[in-house]
């Protein structure tokens, strides 16, 4: 069926929306919404009709249904001022509006033969005109300003793998996750392009791969690759005390048909400017892509480059050690070296502060305090204002410590610099959650997921969908990334609430056996305890988690969850109110999580999570405005 009003069309056989010829993107709930509406114009529908058909019974918020209206309205031209398309009937619900013009449904046509076919033939016409523009805009380097085009041109997914040391050399081997790091940081800031993080990458920087088979692990369509050499034509691949060259070729490979799209010409540059590489391959890619390179976009990668090639050198070799307890304290030393010669280069307090708290929070490490790592983001940002990097770093710890006003304005100006960025809605989702705005958690959380599968970071996902009683899909995503006790304890507690009793004690006891003394050791002894009956054997592995610095609401919540489980209300109660007065604010996961049966109807319990939705009301009153 084919629905046309004022200049838009809805095919929904094809879930398709257009608005003057070009193709709008449409969130699938907001497209249920626009159609139940239009297949119901003949009545008010009311907001549990909408639950009901287009929300299928889910327990949602109220702002769901009204950032949705609100959503439909925009794609379709309209607003909560207007109405012209669908309008508010206070105190009983919504109603479409608009004019239909005759739909598509395969039956006769009530006008003039003639005048169908002309008007058939000037859509025709439109539309390939609107494509043509758009072909022209995306390959012909005439891009529009505006942000309809944006949305609308095609997204390139693009993994840049390490590249590859044609004469290895242990002194000079970790350049190629150096410069691969490097070139991903550019690339972030072009709208057309989603490129894996360094995170999803550094695996391959010390092994062999097919540029193919890592394109489908990635799930991207483009693999940049290349080799480099360092040194003197002849001469061994020695830096010669900083008087060598480097020679980088690269290639790009579709994914899809198996072929090399182009192969870059040599770079060659000196050792002293290595760091302009990451321009120069970027340009590449862009170029043989056809993208537009927004000059003001070049203005943010240039405000990365740093001055001292030896603070780099230090730089480059810290971004390539391993995420472990080790790696991150040599990284941490390289990157304290790096500041030191060259205290301007935004990317290093960026990276140093990541390992610093990567350190404290992962790295099993006795009697390290945790530390204050705000300090470094904000001088990157003083740096580089528009380092995106930064920018998701600081909205996420200003989310874990109480600021969630000043995280969502730091994620917003990040969605503003780069809508395609798959961080930005990660990060987005993030604070949604904490703030009991799930289904638009969800929603942006699976479009980061949507642009980057494979990014362990996202995968911070299954928790929220598991807030919901998502059981089922939040176990299905521990599947998509590789075995870790995240994955094993998630897989666990979905197991235990499908009623896979006994396949969770399993899953569980290995957890314990096989990673003792760690975090996930102590939820599994937790819920062990609980399904065996014995809920005081679990009390110590609760109290062992609540022993330490951690500010984080979240955190605080999950901990108070896991003493109501057991049993215990008193420090139930008390580190639920904990996890409020920190942040938390996710009423609606409180009120529905059966770990707080035994304490859901006392008094104190209802006085928190009516305090968590006064918070939540007014975080959302104020950033989520009714339609």
């Amino acid at each position: 069926m084919i629905y046309k009003f004022n200049n838009i069309e809805l095919d929904t056989d094809n879930f398709i929306l257009w608005s003057e010829g070009a193709e709008i993107p449409v969130e699938p709930k907001v497209f249920n919404l626009i159609v139940y509406l239009i297949e119901h114009a003949d009545k008010v529908v009311s907001r549990d009709e909408l639950l009901d058909h287009v929300w299928q019974g889910r327990v949602v918020s109220d702002t769901s249904i009204n950032n949705s209206i609100k959503s439909a309205r925009k794609v379709l031209g309209d607003d909560g001022r207007n109405q012209q398309v669908i309008k508010t009937i206070h105190s009983r619900g919504y109603q479409f509006v608009a004019e239909l013009a005759n739909s598509d449904t395969g039956t006769e046509p009530t006008i003039n033969q003639a005048q169908t076919t002309q008007v058939k033939t000037l859509t025709l016409v439109a539309g390939a005109l609107v494509i043509l523009l758009a072909l022209t805009a995306v390959f012909l380097r005439l891009q529009p300003n505006t942000d309809a085009a944006v949305q609308n041109a095609k997204i390139y997914k693009i993994a840049v793998l390490p590249f590859f040391n044609n004469i290895p050399d242990s002194e000079t081997d970790y350049y190629g996750f150096a410069i691969a790091d490097q070139v991903i940081g550019a690339l972030n800031y072009l709208k057309h392009i989603s490129v894996r993080p360094a995170s999803s990458i550094r695996k391959y920087a010390t092994i062999d791969f097919n540029p193919i088979t890592v394109g489908e692990e990635l799930g991207v369509d483009y693999v940049l690759s290349g080799h480099y050499t360092i040194g003197h034509p002849g001469t061994e691949n020695k830096l010669n005390n900083g008087n060598s060259d480097i020679r980088l070729t690269t290639e790009l490979v579709d994914i899809n048909s198996n072929e090399i799209i182009w192969r870059g010409k040599p770079i060659l540059t000196h050792y002293n400017n290595t760091f302009m590489l990451q321009d120069r391959v970027a340009r590449q890619v862009v170029d043989g892509l056809k993208i537009e390179w927004a000059t003001d976009k070049l203005d943010s990668i240039q405000q990365n480059i740093p001055q001292n090639p030896l603070a780099y050198e230090y730089y480059l070799r810290a971004i390539a050690y391993p995420f472990s307890t080790e790696g991150h304290r040599l990284a941490m030393e390289m990157l304290k070296q790096s500041i030191s010669l060259d205290d301007q280069y935004a990317p290093a307090y960026v990276e140093l502060g990541n390992r610093t708290r990567r350190l404290a929070q992962f790295g099993l490490v006795e009697d390290v305090p945790m530390p204050d790592t705000e300090p470094y983001y904000l001088k990157a940002l003083t740096l580089n204002p528009k380092l995106l990097e930064a920018m998701a770093h600081l909205s996420i710890l200003y989310t874990e410590t109480n600021r969630i006003e000043e995280a969502i304005q730091l994620a917003q100006a990040m969605y503003q610099l780069n809508p395609n960025n798959a961080n930005s809605h990660f990060t987005l989702g993030y604070i949604y959650r904490y703030a009991g705005l799930l289904d638009e958690a969800i929603s942006e959380m699976e479009m980061a997921v949507s642009l980057d599968p494979k990014n362990i970071k996202f995968r911070s996902l299954i928790g929220t969908y598991s807030a919901i009683g998502e059981h089922q899909k939040a176990l299905d995503m521990t599947f998509n990334y590789e075995p870790s006790q995240f994955t094993y304890g998630w897989q666990a507690l979905m197991n235990m609430n499908l009623g896979h009793t006994e396949l969770a004690l399993q899953q569980f006891d290995f957890i314990i056996k096989n990673h003792p003394k760690s975090l996930w050791a102590n939820v599994a002894i937790i819920h062990q305890a609980y399904l065996q009956g014995k809920p005081e054997t679990g009390l110590p592995a609760v109290d062992a988690l609540v022993n330490t610095e951690v500010k984080d609401g979240e955190t605080i919540y999950y901990t108070a969850a896991y003493y109501g489980l057991l049993g215990d209300k008193t420090r139930c109660l008390e580190l639920l109110k904990k996890a409020v007065d920190n942040g938390y604010f996710n009423h609606l996961n409180m009120a529905s999580n059966n770990y707080f049966a035994q304490v859901k109807s006392d008094s104190e319990f209802q006085q928190i999570v009516g305090e968590a939705k006064r918070k939540h009301l007014a975080f959302r009153n104020k950033f989520f405005p009714e339609s």
